[in-house]
Parts: C-alpha cells; sequence; structure tokens
C-alpha cells in the first residue's frame, strides 16, 4: 500500500505553483494580451451592441412601408391577359428593355424632382422628431441636393424580376399616409414615363411616313393649281371633252360638204342650166372655208387646240406621278400607324400602393442579432491576431 506523501512536500509544490503563477503575472506581454482583450470586447462587442440598442429601441424613427406592383406590356400581346403561366413565360426582349428603363427612371434624379414639385418629400425628410440618420438636411445626412437623392434612394427600392416581368417598387416613409402618397406618385411617374417612350417610339416609326406624305399632299396641290391656272388662261375644261367636241363639229362640217358634194354633182349632170347649181357651190366653198378654219383651231399652229393641250398634258402626267406618291405615302403611313399602335406601351397594375397599419421599419430584433453576430465574428477575428501577434514575440 503507497504511502501518502508528507506534509512538506505538499508545501514545496504550492510554493513552486505559486512561484510559476506569479512569474507568470508578472510576464508583460501576457499582462498586455489581457488587457488588449478587455478592450476589444468593450470595442469591438459591447460598444456597437449597446449603440444597437439604443438606435433601434430609443432612438430610431418608426418607419413605415407602401408597395406597388406592376407591369410593362404591349399593345401587341393585349390579349394575353395576365394569368399564371403567362407570367411564368415572361416577356419579349423588347418589353423587358423598357421595364429595365422603368426601373432606372424611379431610381433616378429626374422621378424625385417630379414627385417633389410640391415639396412633398422635403417636408417628409425635415419633419420634427426624426431620428439624425433619418432627418435631412442633418450633420450626418447631409444638406446638399445631392445628397438629399442619396438619402431618399434608401427609402425607395425598386427591382425588375425578368421571370414574370413584374416592377416591385417599395417605399418607406415616417407616416403611413406619405408612404402611400409617395408610393402613388411614383406610379403616375412610371406612367407619365411609359407614354414618354410611345411617343419617341411613335415619333420615330410614323414621323418619316407623315414628312412624305404631307410633301406628297403638296406636291399634288401644287399640280393641281397649275393645271387650274392652264384651264382658266387657255379656257380648257377637259381635253377630252374639248377634243371631242371639236373632232364631231369637224366631221358634221364634213358630211355637209359631202352632201352638198353630191348634190352638186347630180344637178351638173340632170340640170346642167339650173340656178341651183351657184347655190350649191357657193355653199361648198363656204363648208370648206369653215372645215378649213376648225382643222386649224383643233392643230397645225400657234393657239390650236394641240398647242394648248400640249402643257395641259404634262401637268396631267405629273399629276397622276403625284398622286401615285401620295397614295404610296398614305400607304406607308397606314403602316407605319398600325406598327406603332401594336408596339403601343401600357402599364398594368398588380397591386395598388397600400396604406400601412404599423410600422414595419426599422426591424430592431434582427438588427440587434446581425450586429452581435458580426460584433462577434470581429471579437474572435481581433482576438486571434492579437494572440498570434504576442506569441511571436
Amino acid at each position: 500500500m503507497a504511502r501518502p506523501p508528507s506534509t512538506s512536500a505538499l508545501v514545496r509544490l504550492d510554493d513552486t505553483s505559486s512561484r510559476n503563477v506569479s512569474i507568470e503575472d508578472s510576464d508583460p506581454p501576457r499582462q498586455r494580451l489581457r488587457r488588449l482583450r478587455r478592450g476589444l470586447v468593450w470595442l469591438v462587442f459591447v460598444a456597437p451592441v449597446v449603440c444597437a440598442v439604443v438606435y433601434n429601441f430609443i432612438i430610431a424613427t418608426p418607419r413605415y412601408a407602401s408597395e406597388i406592383s406592376f407591369v410593362v406590356r404591349s399593345s401587341q400581346g393585349a390579349r394575353d391577359r395576365l394569368s399564371i403561366v403567362s407570367l411564368g413565360q415572361g416577356g419579349g426582349v423588347g418589353v423587358a428593355d423598357d421595364s429595365e428603363a422603368v426601373v432606372a427612371y424611379l431610381q433616378s434624379r429626374d422621378v424625385l424632382r417630379s414627385i417633389d414639385r410640391d415639396g412633398l418629400v422635403t417636408r417628409t425628410f425635415s419633419g420634427r422628431g426624426l431620428d439624425p440618420i433619418a432627418a435631412f438636411p442633418s450633420l450626418l445626412t447631409g444638406s446638399s441636393r445631392e445628397d438629399f437623392y442619396r438619402h431618399f434612394q434608401g427609402y425607395v427600392h425598386s427591382e425588375f424580376d425578368r421571370a414574370t416581368d413584374i416592377i416591385h417598387v417599395q417605399v418607406q416613409s415616417f407616416t403611413a399616409a406619405d408612404a402611400q402618397e409617395i408610393a402613388q406618385r411614383l406610379l403616375s411617374a412610371s406612367e407619365a414615363m411609359v407614354n414618354r417612350l410611345n411617343q419617341r417610339a411613335r415619333a420615330n416609326l410614323v414621323g418619316g411616313a407623315e414628312r412624305d406624305a404631307d410633301q406628297a399632299s403638296r406636291q399634288l396641290e401644287s399640280v393641281l393649281a397649275r393645271m387650274n391656272e392652264v384651264r382658266n388662261r387657255d379656257r380648257i375644261i377637259e381635253p377630252e371633252l374639248d377634243a371631242g367636241a371639236s373632232v364631231k363639229l369637224q366631221s358634221g362640217t364634213a358630211a355637209e360638204l359631202a352632201q352638198i358634194e353630191v348634190q352638186l354633182d347630180q344637178t351638173l349632170r340632170v340640170a346642167p342650166q339650173s340656178p341651183l347649181i351657184g347655190q350649191l357651190r357657193a355653199r361648198r366653198s363656204a363648208l370648206e372655208s369653215q372645215l378649213g378654219r376648225q382643222i386649224g383651231a383643233t392643230a397645225g399652229g400657234n393657239g390650236s387646240l394641240a398647242d394648248r393641250l400640249r402643257a395641259y398634258e404634262e401637268l396631267a402626267a405629273q399629276r397622276d406621278i403625284a398622286e401615285k406618291q401620295l397614295m404610296a405615302s398614305s400607304l406607308q403611313l397606314s403602316s407605319a400607324q398600325a406598327g406603332a399602335s401594336r408596339q403601343q406601351l401600357y402599364l398594368e397594375q398588380i397591386a395598388r400602393p397600400n396604406l400601412s397599419d404599423e410600422a414595419r421599419y426599422p426591424r430592431r430584433w434582427l438588427n440587434l442579432l446581425m450586429t452581435i453576430l458580426v460584433s462577434g465574428c470581429l471579437l474572435w477575428i481581433a482576438s486571434s491576431l492579437a494572440e498570434l501577434v504576442f506569441d511571436d514575440e
């Protein structure tokens, strides 16, 4: 059986351990490491957590949220109404680009200028009782217009879901009514943006066709005006009718002249001494003279019908060309208008701006938990680095 150690041996062991502890306590690197760890605990963990508790549960101003959702569609797909199947299929590339343009507009300075036209947004962030981080202007948020734009971006969140083609917008404010009003103004601004996109697309598609149609119409009007001048100057109503009447008159005169010739020939054979022969000869001479004048008035000289119709026929040819150009331009314009109508964009609302019943932000417990996790990770990293540094010493 083993004999227990003597009392003197135990005393010697206690003295040895106490001397080791004293040596360790007197080690300067170890003391500095412990002091550094205590400082890191207060600086990296305790102080951030205390600040998070104070801000989230005491200082932070409650914020209400209002959300809207809408889809930018084209008239070409208007027959495909909103459904789970159509949302799952997504839209075309053009509509997706237009949706992203609307999202970019919602994040721009122009939309802030539009919805703050009466100072609503400015009054919202400059109201009394707001915490220093939420209020504007302040020492933390700045005072310039650019600072206000960046500050406002933290309270408006917009995103485009390519899988469903839906644009989601969330607006945060310090009262439920202000959040709803700002969201409604953003929705109206988005509709105005879509209308401007339609106007630009229509101007690009229809503008050129309209200019061509107007030019063809003016050209036709100019030709018709010159034709009217020619009619009044040369006393021509309708060339075909005038020519037909002249030919008909010549035909009648020629026929009458032929009858006189036959009658004169018969008379000379039957009764050469008849006094009627002189009358027939005189009438034949008059008819021949009349026929010659009629032929001369129709063609063959200056001032004749053929000479006067030449300028009119040139204008008639120009009129036909102008009418064909106007018809082609009108068809092109109709086609461009139909294409513009098919590409017409419109905004289809899915969720209207809601009036929140309770403040959703800040998320106090979530913020506190995240602060604890981040501070704990930073504390562990800092402590590990400090221990490595002192171990090297």
